[in-house]
């Protein structure tokens, strides 16, 4: 960044900060070049209150797009939440039905092989012994 740069910077603050602040020189040649006339200290600090006020437009319309995006992504972020949240109550309910499944058939074939044991039980008791 060049002195220059650096001094119109500074000066842009002051200027904002105190409009009657005295306008360097190299600011004044800079306008004058671009519009190709002479330019009157009013007329200078009108151009420059309007490139302040326009620089301060850019920068309120950036920080609204930075805050709305922000609220998009954090909306964005509870509702991917949700639909996770959702999604494992959802595996969860599955995975409770296939697991009462499995005990509920654990279950039958425990009945099933101690039926058949009391079968054999029975069988064993009525044959007659020799």
């Amino acid at each position: 960044m060049s002195t220059e740069e650096k001094a119109s910077i500074a000066f842009e603050i002051e200027f904002k900060e105190n409009p009657n602040a005295p306008i360097p020189e190299h600011i004044r040649k800079k306008y004058e070049e671009e519009g190709g006339t002479n330019l009157s200290d009013e007329e200078l600090r009108a151009k420059l209150k309007a490139k302040l006020e326009a620089a301060e437009e850019r920068k309120k319309k950036v920080e609204e797009t930075k805050a709305a995006k922000a609220a998009q992504e954090v909306a964005h972020a509870k509702h991917v939440a949700e639909e996770k949240r959702r999604l494992s109550d959802a595996q969860k309910q599955e995975n409770l039905a296939k697991l009462q499944e499995s005990l509920d058939n654990a279950e039958a074939r425990r009945e099933e092989a101690q039926k058949e044991k009391l079968e054999k039980l029975a069988k064993l008791d009525k044959k007659p012994t020799p």
